[in-house]
């Protein structure tokens, strides 16, 4: 699976109103279309680490049961690694940042909710504002957690979060829990 460089009309400042992404999945060739989810509910994924949230949860209805008609068929090659992969690559245009970054700088924010709301109201900031952007609101996280330290301790956090997770992408433990999130957005279990 591979999925196209964004060429020159596809790069703007901010993310994009709809993630486009082509990606070719064992030779066929998909658009994927999705128009940004809401930034609350989008940086609540993160925060679980739900993917499948994302993608292909988030998906229109119509490119929706394109995928959930695949992830039902036992006969379909579709793995929940496949999934992640492109979840991945969608999660960029929409957080700005790689997947596990997103989840990082979000649950830190979470666990420290209430100090991140105080943070907020002092720089102005209210992610709850209707139309605010996930990359807006994972931006923000970044700046209350790396706020007020010496910048080596900024890169150090930096490099923290933004370290891909060790091993392979599509690791057992991580395969286990996707299959785990494809099941409760399925609504049934699949063999």
């Amino acid at each position: 699976m591979t999925a196209a460089d964004p060429g020159p009309d596809d790069v703007g400042f901010g993310p994009p109103v709809v993630v486009d992404l082509d990606v070719d999945l064992d030779g066929e060739p998909l658009r994927i279309s999705l128009p940004q989810p809401d930034g609350m509910a989008a940086c609540e994924w993160a925060v679980w680490d739900d993917f499948l949230a994302l993608f292909p949860g988030a998906l229109p209805p119509d490119q929706y049961a394109y995928w959930r008609e695949r992830m039902r068929d036992p006969s379909d090659p579709l793995t929940v690694g496949a999934l992640q992969v492109i979840a991945y690559r969608v999660a960029e245009r929409v957080y700005g940042v790689p997947w596990w970054a997103a989840h990082r700088l979000t649950l830190r924010a979470a666990a420290s909710w209430w100090q991140f709301e105080a943070w907020s109201v002092t720089v102005g900031f209210d992610p709850r504002v209707p139309g605010t952007g996930a990359a807006r609101i994972v931006g923000a996280c970044w700046a209350f957690v790396s706020a007020g330290l010496a910048a080596e301790e900024v890169q150090l956090l930096h490099r923290e979060l933004w370290e891909p997770p060790a091993g392979p992408i599509g690791h057992e433990a991580r395969l286990a829990r996707g299959q785990e999130m494809l099941n409760r957005l399925m609504g049934d279990k699949k063999s």
